[in-house]
């Protein structure tokens, strides 16, 4: 919904209290922001308690039109970053705007904003004929269809993957499509996505989602080799006599957790749901934050008799 606020026109995403999509959304404007994506001014708007994500229009200027295109109907087939940057330089766009698909691809990976199909990345047209690439738009953490883990394919292909691109398939993207000095970028993306949980909190994020969607993050840049200082390992080790190996929680569908070990050679799992005490520590604090302290106290309440 487009509303006027004084003399600038904002569009409207009714929010869902549910799952803090609002507050979610807003969160990811300012890590986006903070990453160095170009993004229209966005904020929080309040009607009957409930929180409503706003951003100002790119295609509206002092109440005249901005001929506007996506992608998709620019380039209707077009289903990858590689094509997306193809159409810009087919388009004259400056090299700056090739730079900044780059940044929203990273971004979109480390953050798990799958919903990159072709209709949320847009072309703006000047006066004189000059096309730009718009403002970053639809930005955001999405849920599979369950509501509770993430998404994992993207809709826009990255080296001929929907899922599971590594750092390495972003730097050679980056090789293949002239963007210099990668590594700077991915900085950037990363220092702004460490601070997911500070951010959240402070626009009012309900701590089940910050701790899903912060975990998310944390499993990504892992994977990536971005915060090997902060991911100790927990050694084997020995309770009453039982060999005790590889402690991990995971997250689950219906909103459970999974303790998963091996005890003596034996794979084993215990779900942790709403009733048991954990739950609530695990949704406050997130499984990035459980030390392993907590974890084999969880193991020695629930596997060790």
């Amino acid at each position: 919904i487009a509303y006027l606020s004084s003399v600038h026109l904002f569009l409207n995403a009714f929010g869902n209290s549910q799952y803090s999509s609002a507050e979610l959304e807003m969160s990811y404007y300012e890590l986006a922001t903070m990453a160095g994506i170009n993004m229209m001014p966005s904020k929080l708007y309040q009607v009957d308690g409930n929180n409503h994500f706003m951003t100002k229009r790119f295609d509206r200027n002092n109440g005249k039109k901005i001929h506007t295109q996506t992608l998709a109907a620019v380039s209707p087939d077009a289903d990858s970053y590689e094509q997306l940057i193809t159409v810009c330089r087919k388009l004259h766009l400056p090299e700056t705007d090739c730079y900044e698909v780059f940044r929203r691809m990273v971004f979109n990976v480390l953050a798990n904003n799958t919903d990159d199909h072709n209709k949320n990345f847009s072309f703006v047209m000047s006066e004189d004929g000059t096309w730009r690439l718009s403002p970053a738009y639809d930005v955001t953490y999405i849920f599979d269809n369950g509501g509770f883990l993430p998404n994992e394919d993207h809709c826009m292909y990255i080296r001929a993957k929907l899922r599971d691109i590594t750092r390495d398939d972003v730097i050679q993207f980056a090789k293949d499509n002239g963007i210099r000095r990668p590594d700077a970028i991915i900085r950037d993306i990363v220092n702004a996505i460490k601070q997911f949980r500070v951010v959240a909190t402070k626009y009012g994020v309900a701590e089940q989602w910050i701790g899903r969607v912060e975990n998310t993050m944390v499993d990504h840049l892992k994977s990536w080799g971005e915060l090997e200082e902060m991911a100790p390992e927990i050694c084997e080790f020995v309770i009453n006599g039982h060999i005790i190996k590889n402690i991990r929680m995971e997250q689950a569908y219906k909103e459970n957790y999974h303790l998963l070990i091996e005890i003596d050679g034996h794979e084993r799992k215990f779900i942790i749901g709403k009733n048991r005490e954990e739950f609530s520590l695990i949704e406050s604090m997130g499984i990035a934050n459980l030390s392993s302290e907590r974890l084999k106290d969880m193991v020695e309440k629930y596997f060790i008799l």
